[in-house]
């Protein structure tokens, strides 16, 4: 994209601060719909945790391995990201390949494929744990229900709607407390089946005796019930597909451009200055940005009740991660190996996340986006991204990330003999490295962490308190996660442009173009 040292007008209708997924959804939602609208980002490419980089021959996803919803859905609330290109007319600037197996799930003496489809899910994990097979149906359609009545919950006015009818989301209230462990207790014996249903636990930062299982189970639909996908030519091309409808819709996307101060005037948020000294109004702006830094630094404290800081203060940000991102010369097939395999060395979640606090990770996701994309390295090699999720701070990561890296391609060497003496590129990220890029505080991954407490209604709300003052993206609701995400900012675009449900914003998108 190209560069502009100042945006081309000083006014306009939205300015979203920060081209993370969210923010480039609601932005591109908002100038298909009419408004002007500018797109300020500090980095010199959009999609926060989305965008990609390269390296000498070699290109790398940052963060994203895998989203659901791609393609229409056989299932209700499903293909949102479909849905959204396709009514933004960019639907066919992005080729997303389906994965199955979802992952690979490696446990002491145990690898089980986990298929990217709702019945295959079914069978092959009851074919592992025959004894448990009516249970894990129980917990799959449990789950299946969660995703279709969150998705109607969208449609509502007011969140609190859903507790005036209890006949009609009956699900979504019996486990709006409920941890991922404590569900699965309910309805699993097997303590290894548990850990194997908990397998994608990484994906939300928090093991499942804490993580949310209303949240755990509208991503575990999103992969198996709508389907897995990647990106050819990585998720970069996802957030420039988004951006591309923003520019082409009348806005304006202006990049190596932080800004330093969100204008507030009479209690309303009255435009940015950026860092090269450009002031620009708007009649409301958008924030995709670190919600502390937002109301802290880009705002001001005192521009906010001390309730809601209160508030903010209570909130708990998610935990970080260390990458390696390598190249290999390893035959590699996607017969042997998964897109995504998860290496665990017990059959205890706990304990695999203990080792997160203390900065040397016993346990390590590794992807291999070459299976799908075999045009992101040189002929002959594939890429590989091992992950583990870590406090950032844990270690001094500028001296130990090198020894921290090692340690994660001796975890994939388990399952891929003669790796590490097969890597012919190696780069190392660090929550240092995801704080610099994308600014969130110490690096969290997920915004606020995502416990039953802190998804949904428990985070923060989009409006706040500074009237015309909007946040979206992952520390806003419903949380984390690409489909998280796009979903915050489909749901900002419907209340900023006055839509009291969501399918009213889609049907006024196709009016707006024919």
């Amino acid at each position: 994209m190209r560069f502009h040292g100042e945006s081309r007008q000083d006014r306009y209708d939205v300015i979203v601060v920060g081209s993370g997924i969210g923010g480039l959804t609601t932005a591109a939602l908002l100038a298909r719909s009419g408004r002007e609208v500018l797109v300020v980002e500090r980095h010199d490419r959009v999609g926060g945790y989305a965008h990609s980089f390269r390296r000498g021959r070699y290109a790398f996803d940052s963060s994203v391995h895998l989203v659901g919803g791609c393609e229409p859905s056989a299932y209700e609330g499903g293909g949102l990201i479909h849905q959204l290109l396709r009514k933004l007319e960019v639907r066919d600037r992005v080729d997303f390949q389906r994965i199955d197996p979802c992952y690979a799930a490696v446990y002491p003496g145990t690898v089980l494929h986990a298929p990217s489809d709702l019945d295959d899910f079914i069978r092959v994990h009851s074919n592992a744990f025959p004894d448990e097979a009516k249970g894990i149906e129980r917990i799959v359609h449990e789950c299946l229900n969660i995703r279709q009545e969150t998705r109607r919950a969208a449609e509502l006015s007011s969140p609190t709607e859903v507790v005036q009818n209890p006949d009609r989301f009956p699900t979504l209230l019996r486990y709006r407390r409920a941890t991922l462990a404590t569900v699965l207790d309910d309805h699993i014996g097997s303590p290894k089946l548990k850990a194997m249903l908990g397998t994608l636990w990484p994906y939300l930062g928090l093991p499942p005796s804490q993580v949310s299982f209303l949240y755990f189970a509208t991503m575990l639909m999103s992969y198996i019930a709508d389907g897995a996908y990647y990106c050819r030519g990585s998720f970069q091309r996802f957030a420039d597909a988004l951006a591309d409808a923003v520019t082409e819709n009348g806005g304006e996307v202006l990049l190596r451009s932080p800004v330093r101060r969100i204008t507030v005037a009479a209690g309303r948020a009255r435009g940015v200055v950026l860092e090269n000294g450009q002031r620009i109004e708007s009649d409301l702006v958008l924030s995709n940005a670190d919600a502390n830094q937002t109301i802290r630094d880009l705002v001001g404290p005192q521009e906010f009740p001390t309730n809601y800081l209160k508030r903010l203060d209570h909130m708990k940000p998610s935990i970080s991660a260390i990458v390696a991102y390598l190249a290999t010369d390893l035959p590699l097939q996607s017969n042997d190996v998964a897109h995504e395999t998860f290496i665990f060395p017990s059959w205890n979640h706990d304990d695999a996340f203990a080792t997160c606090a203390t900065g040397e990770p016993s346990w390590a996701s590794v992807t291999v986006p070459t299976l799908a994309d075999p045009g992101l390295a040189p002929a002959g090699e594939h890429l590989m991204v091992l992950t583990s999720l870590v406090r950032h701070d844990a270690l001094c990561w500028r001296g130990a990330k090198q020894a921290v890296a090692r340690g994660l391609i001796r975890i994939a060497e388990r399952q891929m003999p003669g790796l590490e003496r097969s890597i012919r590129f190696l780069d190392v990220g660090t929550p240092r490295t995801m704080e610099r890029y994308t600014r969130n505080s110490d690096g969290a991954i997920y915004g606020w962490e995502i416990s039953p407490a802190q998804v949904g209604p428990g985070r923060l709300a989009m409006k706040t308190p500074v009237e015309q003052l909007y946040l979206v993206g992952h520390w806003t609701h419903p949380g984390g996660g690409v489909n998280g995400v796009v979903w915050s900012g489909v749901q900002a675009a419907r209340t900023i442009l006055g839509f009291e449900h969501e399918s009213q914003l889609w049907d006024s998108i196709g009016a707006a173009r024919s």
